[in-house]
């Protein structure tokens, strides 16, 4: 990977659902992200709006800067296979949307739901960033640069997963998938939970940070009225389905919603410092359970969790690699561990191996994926949690 670091530039933002400029610093986090290519510099300054409330990073960086992050550094999650409830999520666009409507997915990663939505017979079209060859089966685009192909004022619904709180400008973003939209068409979007996750509400990508009601007010001031809050297909997010009115209102703002941000800016803080424990606790757990430094060390899932695993790891083993399914990870170094990424089919035969397993969702069935290789395992460890599975 090119030594070079990408900063980008980063402006003063005011309060994107009432406009306000008088804010509260909660606190700043400083990340260095590996891409495929480069590196980038995200520096977030979290705000919480002294009027409604609203949680955001006062500073936002330049369109080209984001452009050319999602490009490089956005990947696919586990190389094609489904990573949410792809059965509510199905549920809630059948409930929602007249049988072979169509419909545009905005965000669509590597291409999984436009899929599913294709085989319950809608007409649905999915464009994404993402410049990785798992999505090469969706169209390459950005939201707002016209590069849907399609005409405007034609979709049913649009939908889009975990993609809102990555946005610069929400209002103009939201005009612009209003515009795919026939006349009162429905908006079907999912985002973290502030209230309940706002630690993975507050990772290395996310500008903005939604409760359930400061989603429900962004909606109503870009002309979209909120008409279900359906269960949400990943553990830590939140889930609404709005038809577009073209009326925009402010709605009020409910009491104590500062002090409400307040409070889970530190729920945040107290569990990056539990997940920090949990992966020295998971450490500790692979050296009582090795029978020496020899012992090769795995650890399944390239993400946050991994990368802390992997600063601990190497300092009590001889070798530690990283496993994972996603293509575009394969063959790419992690957090300056030697070798690179390999796909654990890869390393189906090494036994008496311990395994870290770094999903916060999947790690049950990771663990019995790990239990039919061929090769017997050593441990299976928990690495957000800590503990040993088997």
């Amino acid at each position: 990977m090119a030594d070079d670091l990408k900063s980008g530039h980063w402006t003063h933002a005011a309060c994107d659902i009432c406009g306000a400029q008088d804010h509260e610093l909660l606190g700043e986090r400083h990340y260095v992200v590996a891409g495929r290519t480069r590196r980038f510099a995200m520096d977030f300054q979290d705000m919480a709006c002294r009027e409604c409330g609203f949680v955001f990073a006062g500073k936002r960086p330049d369109e080209a800067f984001l452009m050319d992050y999602y490009r490089d550094a956005h990947i696919g999650h586990r190389g094609g296979e489904t990573h949410f409830d792809a059965e509510a999520r199905a549920a809630t666009v059948a409930s929602h949307v007249p049988a072979g409507g169509q419909i545009v997915e905005v965000g669509a990663n590597d291409g999984a739901f436009t899929t599913i939505l294709r085989d319950n017979g809608f007409d649905a079209f999915g464009f994404d960033p993402n410049e990785a060859d798992e999505a090469r089966d969706v169209a390459k685009g950005f939201a707002g640069k016209g590069e849907t192909g399609r005409p405007v004022a034609s979709a049913d619904a649009v939908v889009a997963y975990y993609v809102l709180e990555h946005v610069i400008a929400p209002r103009e973003w939201l005009a612009e998938l209003a515009s795919y939209l026939k006349p009162g068409g429905i908006l079907i979007v999912e985002v973290p939970n502030y209230t309940t996750h706002p630690e993975d509400s507050l990772n290395m990508e996310h500008l903005l940070h939604f409760t359930p009601e400061s989603l429900k007010r962004l909606l109503a001031v870009c002309g979209f009225e909120l008409i279900d809050t359906p269960p949400a297909t990943m553990g830590y997010g939140q889930a609404a389905v709005a038809r577009h009115t073209a009326k925009p209102r402010q709605l009020a703002v409910e009491v104590g919603a500062l002090n409400h941000a307040l409070e889970a800016y530190d729920k945040a803080k107290s569990a990056r410092e539990a997940r920090a424990a949990a992966s020295r606790k998971a450490v500790a757990c692979a050296i009582e359970c090795a029978h020496g430094r020899e012992t090769p060390v795995f650890i399944w899932g390239a993400n946050e969790y991994a990368e802390r695993a992997a600063h601990l790891l190497p300092e009590h083993f001889d070798h530690v690699e990283v496993l994972d399914k996603s293509d575009s990870k394969l063959g790419k170094s992690f957090a300056d561990l030697d070798p690179a990424i390999a796909h654990p089919n890869d390393r189906a035969d090494v036994v008496d191996a311990i395994f870290l397993v770094c999903s916060p969702n999947w790690n049950a069935q990771i663990a019995a994926e790990i239990a039919k290789r061929p090769a017997p395992a050593l441990a299976v460890i928990d690495a957000v949690t800590g503990e040993k599975i088997a």
